[in-house]
């Protein structure tokens, strides 16, 4: 697909790359090309070109709604840092790692997929997607919906954290998982990566994090219940951990205190819904050997 190469498509000017060349010229961002342009739908195709100086291929997006493309730009430029540091990215491998903000309790994965592109300037290109899907699911909504739940979790106003948990749920409102879900996380240290990316739960707790410091009570209550009955298991364990550790006389503790999580799933899950389908499949993280590429875990 060729497309033309202005100031509207071209994400860094020749200043910003030639400072970058000269003052850091280990830096991708100086000596590749980025390219955003609009799709016939409305949304964005976000590409590269140069990353062979790197002996890496070009990376893209695409179907990145208009208020993404800065999300994507961040996420690109994560993911090549990722593949620079671990020396390849090959086609139908795995990345994962700590794309978007330090201290983040979930690790963010992806796979590159060859893009479905037949012109001479796009031949070696490899698509982002969400893990394990092809290239033809387009816009990695997992990713990005990870992506604003890292960002949240550092949004000191608590209207600008619902406003992006609020984005991100419409982006990717999570699965409904099988009940043992999470049942085997440590509360004290818990890593989320397998729920936040197949449940999007790190987004729910930031968004009931928010409607309780507006005071919207009801409200907070409801979307803990919403991540109670996509995750079955991790709020058992919570629950337990929770109540035998904590005794203050708030709406949050006194909610986990009386909550009855079989009611509540009984009440909020679909009908009938007693497992976890084929595109429900947990990440196996920590358990499936993936191919050797991983990204940095450090921000």
């Amino acid at each position: 697909m060729r497309h033309p190469i202005t100031t509207d498509t071209r994400l860094a000017g020749t200043a910003a790359r030639l400072y970058r060349r000269l003052f850091r010229p280990d830096d991708p961002h100086g000596w590749a090309d980025y390219h955003c342009v609009e799709q016939p739908d409305g949304n964005f195709w976000i590409h590269t070109h140069g990353l062979g100086r790197w002996r890496l291929p070009d990376l893209e997006f695409t179907g990145v709604p208009h208020d993404m493309c800065s999300h994507a730009h961040q996420l690109m430029f994560a993911i090549i840092e990722s593949c620079r540091d671990a020396g390849a990215a090959h086609a139908d491998g795995d990345v994962e790692g700590v794309f978007s903000a330090p201290g983040q309790n979930f690790l963010q994965l992806a796979t590159l997929r060859p893009a479905p592109r037949g012109d001479s300037e796009h031949w070696n290109t490899l698509r982002i997607v969400d893990w394990d899907q092809p290239a033809e699911s387009g816009f990695a909504a997992r990713l990005f919906a990870s992506h604003i739940a890292a960002w949240a979790e550092l949004a000191g106003d608590p209207i600008q954290k619902e406003v992006m948990c609020r984005r991100a749920l419409v982006i990717f409102p999570g699965h409904f998982l099988e009940m043992t879900a999470g049942a085997d996380i440590d509360p004290r240290d818990a890593d989320l990566t397998d729920l936040q990316y197949r449940a999007n739960l790190s987004i729910y707790l930031s968004l009931v994090e928010a409607l309780f410091a507006q005071g919207r009570v009801t409200e907070a209550i409801g979307y803990l219940e919403e991540a109670i009955a996509r995750c079955p298991g991790w709020a058992q364990a919570f629950r337990g951990w929770l109540v035998a550790n904590y005794r203050r006389n708030d709406a949050f503790i006194n909610f986990w205190h009386a909550a009855d999580i079989s009611e509540i799933c009984a009440r909020c899950r679909p009908a009938g819904m007693a497992g976890s389908p084929p595109e429900q499949k947990a990440t196996g993280f920590g358990r499936k050997k993936r191919k050797p590429q991983r990204a940095r875990r450090s921000a």
